[in-house]
């Protein structure tokens, strides 16, 4: 499942680095809600979100605060690493 985890995040990262932005035009805004859609999804999962802290480990430093804000929204508060 770690697999699968890992390659999520990364496509999620992929999609953060390509298509957010601060200022978007509106089929840009429609493009990246469905990315923010599928990863608010993900992240109400407990498995995935309990990962997140080992999956987020490396990643570009904006995408991690964005992904963990939302799963913070969608589920509460990261675990920390143990």
């Amino acid at each position: 499942m770690m697999v699968i985890f890992d390659m999520l995040v990364s496509l999620f990262e992929r999609a953060y680095l390509v298509a957010f932005k601060d200022a978007m035009t509106e089929t840009e805004r429609r493009r990246w809600n469905s990315w923010d859609d599928y990863m608010r999804e993900w992240c109400r999962r407990e498995d995935f979100h309990n990962a997140l802290p080992q999956l987020l480990h490396g990643e570009d430093p904006e995408f991690r605060e964005y992904i963990r804000r939302i799963a913070e929204e969608e589920r509460g508060p990261i675990p920390t690493v143990i």
